[in-house]
């Protein structure tokens, strides 16, 4: 099977955030997709092995920002490739404090979405979560990135932990 196949998937790029018992986490993803628009609902898909999963876990919350093409690739870096287990992802980023008390990138953001948890799917290494949405703004006009923006323009690498890893 030629996997190279699933690049041809368009995706988009997302900060994904949670907070559990005063403890705060974020991440970069590109597996988001709205499920239904009445009631508003959105999927993510989270590696079990980062710390924004045990927060989705434990909080059944999250919120999510949509990046800009303006987004530094040093920025995407700061969300992507180092764990908030040991990084505060936030100190020096610009966000506010939802309705569900979880902190909301607005830095390089152009919409965000807040959600709880409906239901979760096991899918061995991530869990596909399925948010009804809350709460939903729109902060600016500039266009998304898209996940093909990223590799091409940005000459950004795909982590071990996302789900359109594909090994060499």
């Amino acid at each position: 099977m030629d996997k190279t196949a699933l690049t041809k998937i368009h995706y988009g790029m997302f900060i994904i955030t949670s907070a559990f018992e005063g403890k705060t986490g974020g991440q970069i993803a590109n597996t988001v997709f709205q499920v239904t628009s009445d009631p508003a609902t959105v999927a993510i898909s989270i590696s079990k092995q980062n710390n924004t999963h045990f927060l989705l876990e434990k909080s059944r919350k999250f919120a999510l920002s949509c990046l800009t093409e303006e987004a530094s690739f040093e920025f995407i870096g700061k969300f992507g490739f180092r764990s908030s287990r040991d990084f505060d992802k936030f100190a020096g980023t610009n966000f506010i404090t939802g309705q569900n008390s979880i902190p909301i990138v607005t830095d390089f953001a152009n919409a965000y979405f807040e959600a709880d948890i409906i239901s979760a799917l096991d899918t061995e290494t991530h869990t596909v979560f399925l948010g009804k949405l809350t709460n939903a703004a729109v902060l600016n006009d500039k266009p998304s990135m898209t996940y093909d923006y990223y590799h091409k323009v940005k000459k950004g690498l795909t982590p071990k932990n996302a789900p359109t890893f594909i090994s060499k």
